[in-house]
């Protein structure tokens, strides 16, 4: 059972993390979850267009070169989505501020990760000079 640092707090009562890909969430109609994982290659159009009907979306993270996520994670919360968004797989702690950024808000650190110091680095970057999810503009625009 792993950590999950969840709304900038650690979590040791939250469901597990979704088994269900978010294809087979699509191809199933006897499948009745309103959790998915996905991955950056799943139909993203086809998530946004189904996202209401979903509490938790996990989206993994098989490689730290693999960016994808990162863009999911931006469309759903600028398409309005409200739930639980879950980063999985190969998320490290020195990502984490930046996830949160494009509208990740819980994180299922790497089992080499410790979910207390991750949780006491949140915060640490206080300019950015990015547009983001989290509504903090970039520091120019101030």
């Amino acid at each position: 059972f792993m950590a999950l640092i969840k709304d900038q707090q650690l979590s040791l009562s939250h469901a597990a993390t979704p088994h269900i890909r978010f294809a087979d969430w699509l191809d199933d109609d006897l499948v009745i979850s309103d959790a998915v994982l996905t991955n950056g290659a799943d139909d993203l159009a086809c998530l946004l267009a189904n996202a209401n009907k979903l509490s938790v979306i996990a989206i993994e993270f098989e490689t730290f070169a693999d960016g994808r996520g990162f863009s999911m994670a931006r469309m759903l919360r600028r398409d309005g989505y409200q739930g639980e968004i879950r980063a999985v797989g190969d998320v490290a702690m020195d990502r984490i501020e930046f996830m949160t950024r494009v509208g990740f808000n819980a994180f299922e650190l790497r089992e080499d990760q410790d979910a207390l110091q991750a949780l006491a680095k949140l915060g640490e970057v206080s300019v950015h000079f990015q547009p983001s999810a989290d509504g903090k503009g970039p520091a120019y625009m101030r």
